[in-house]
């Protein structure tokens, strides 16, 4: 099986059918049968925007169904986390902080990733796609 680092855009996007991303991320629904990955910093993201977007309820079933689907990576469990995320976030911010949205959670994507040996992502954000060591599935 392949495996597949899932992004906070596209869970949401197969969440909320009012989602800009819905038709493609249901087009993408598919990858769902693969081996599928998550970290706790996406778990936390999805969550709070679920909670915004819809209630505390749809919320507390997005999380079980995540948990259930999905393997859950505890990017804690790597080696200077924090200090390895931000060297990241650092490199691809630059200089040019107001011209990228690459969050601080993207840049624990990426390590979470190189981490756990995962080279495809599922997003939407079009700033992965300036990643070169991702193989970035957005349609």
């Amino acid at each position: 099986m392949k495996k597949y680092f899932l992004d906070t855009s596209f869970i949401m996007a197969l969440i909320l059918d009012s989602d800009s991303n819905y038709k493609k991320a249901i087009k993408l629904e598919y990858i769902l049968n693969e081996e599928c990955y998550i970290n706790n910093n996406v778990l936390n993201e999805v969550l709070t925007l679920t909670g915004r977007k819809l209630n505390i309820d749809s919320a507390r079933e997005v999380y079980y169904s995540l948990i259930d689907t999905f393997n859950v990576l505890n990017e804690y469990e790597i080696v200077n986390y924090t200090s390895e995320t931000f060297k990241i976030f650092e490199t691809y911010i630059g200089v040019n902080s107001n011209k990228t949205k690459l969050s601080f959670t993207d840049s624990s994507i990426i390590l979470t990733m190189k981490a756990f040996n995962i080279d495809t992502l599922v997003s939407f954000d079009e700033e992965f796609k300036r990643i070169k060591e991702i193989n970035l599935i957005q349609e």
